[in-house]
């Protein structure tokens, strides 16, 4: 199937701190014009952070949009040019109070394609050390530790509910053999 012709004519309709929002006018293969609107996000990072004894560290965070504590793996949005696993190390220290000896790239999936452009990095973060949490100002979040047991528990439950932490946990699993 040949590639939808975007046109060039992409209108800025709101533009926020984190992302912008644009209507983008493009035709199907039969030259019929359709608009969406779409999310312009910088991408993000989610970091998998692995103790010495096997366990994860977590967060359980307090997320406004959907009125509800979430447990899920540190995360944040990229700057402005900035390496993904620098972000990713920084936002491990931010949140969980880690610093970690080493960092590997374990993949990247888009987080809701169907009207967002945002990319997810997911990093595993082993050899950690204890550091300072940096939490941003009106963050809410608690440091908890959890199995990968218990990860496929909760998830058996529908208890771990946050795609990027879904996507994480399963790239960290593949990349181990396990998936």
């Amino acid at each position: 199937m040949a590639d939808p012709y975007v046109e060039s004519r992409q209108t800025l309709l709101e533009r926020g701190r984190v992302f912008g929002v644009e209507r983008v006018v493009y035709r199907d293969a039969s030259g019929h014009p359709h608009h969406r609107e779409v999310v312009r996000h910088p991408g993000a990072v989610t970091v998998v952070p692995v103790l010495d004894d096997g366990r994860l560290v977590m967060i359980r965070n307090w997320r406004v949009a959907v009125g509800q504590w979430l447990d899920e793996f540190c995360a944040g949005k990229l700057e402005a040019g900035e390496d993904p696993a620098a972000a990713a190390a920084r936002e491990l220290e931010e949140e969980t109070g880690h610093s970690a000896g080493e960092i590997r790239a374990l993949g990247t999936f888009f987080t809701s394609p169907g009207f967002a452009d945002e990319r997810m990095h997911v990093f595993e973060a082993r050899h950690l050390r204890a550091v300072p949490r940096r939490p941003e100002h009106g963050e809410q979040i608690e440091v908890v530790t959890r199995s990968p047991a218990d990860l496929d528990a909760m998830i058996s439950r529908g208890e771990l509910v946050d795609g990027k932490s879904l996507g994480a946990f399963l790239l960290w699993r593949s990349a181990r053999g396990q998936g």
